[in-house]
């Protein structure tokens, strides 16, 4: 079941399920351990998910650990724009969701296996990506 998340006007999230108060790095805390949650405004319901989850990684990114270069967040902001920027997102998603879902069930697991499935996962991502600009 999604948890409902509410944000109100001071910025102030608050957990419906557990009744309280929570601050973002819990809820940063929510995304890593695969709770499913919906971030709304208070005020007018409005589904503040994805800006909430910008924000999250905004901070991850502008503390001590960087995860994306400038060279991919700048191709990230090309491709957004891009006339088929719908097929690059879904096979996006389903490369992540392919690689973290094995790392959710057995974090401890056999990384070799992990690693392997990812490189063919890009691999056939990038062939795919690629054949849209043949002739």
């Amino acid at each position: 079941m999604t948890r409902l998340i509410k944000k109100y006007k001071n910025r102030r999230l608050y957990d419906t399920e557990t009744s309280q108060y929570i601050t973002v790095e819990e809820l940063q805390s929510y995304v890593i351990d695969a709770i499913p949650f919906r971030v709304e405004d208070s005020k007018d319901g409005h589904d503040l998910t994805n800006a909430t989850l910008l924000q999250i990684f905004v901070e991850m990114e502008s503390g001590s650990s960087k995860f994306l270069s400038s060279d991919m967040l700048r191709q990230l902001i090309i491709l957004a724009h891009h006339p088929m920027n719908q097929s690059f997102k879904d096979m996006l998603e389903k490369v992540f969701a392919a690689t973290v879902k094995p790392g959710l069930t057995n974090p401890y697991g056999d990384f070799k296996q992990v690693t392997d499935q990812w490189q063919k996962d890009v691999k056939d991502m990038l062939s795919q990506w690629q054949g849209f600009f043949k002739n």
